[in-house]
């Protein structure tokens, strides 16, 4: 029982390697594609997959335990409901300056769009949203092998 246990916890060293090495960049390109969506294609929504995929390199790198120890889910959990007050806020503010709902409005004094701003609120609520999907799901793969530690317990 001990050798299933050292099979399932430890993974090869190429794999940490690599994923340690793709990790920052999926989250660098998942930022930018967020961060220049309101200009180019791509945006919010593909940019925030491209950040969560972060989640499956972790998984597939450390395993279950290194997904709970490096993700932080009650955190992503909760303020994913932050970005979308601040997406209805900015959304709001269109009603105040002009009557129309998201309207796209040029902040007085800078260069910054509302648009810009409600797709990095979208880009982060997707980030949290499919992590939290991810972590969720892949619990549920080992929730077989929790039962059973428990079991034997």
């Amino acid at each position: 029982m001990s050798e299933n246990k050292k099979k399932y916890t430890k993974r090869p060293v190429i794999i940490r390697g690599v994923a340690n090495m793709f990790l920052p960049l999926a989250c660098v390109f998942g930022c930018y594609v967020i961060l220049h969506g309101a200009m180019s294609p791509g945006g919010g929504f593909q940019g925030g997959v491209l950040v969560s995929s972060a989640i499956l390199l972790i998984y597939l790198a450390y395993g279950r335990r290194g997904l709970k120890n490096g993700v932080k889910y009650h955190f992503l959990h909760s303020s994913e409901t932050v970005a979308e007050i601040i997406y209805v806020l900015i959304a709001l503010l269109g009603v105040f300056t002009s009557g129309v709902f998201c309207l796209n409005y040029i902040l007085p004094g800078n260069v910054i769009e509302t648009t810009m701003l409600m797709n990095d609120a979208v880009g982060y609520h997707v980030m949290a949203g499919i992590s939290c999907l991810l972590v969720m799901m892949l619990g549920t793969l080992h929730a077989d092998e929790a039962e059973e530690e428990e079991d034997e317990e």
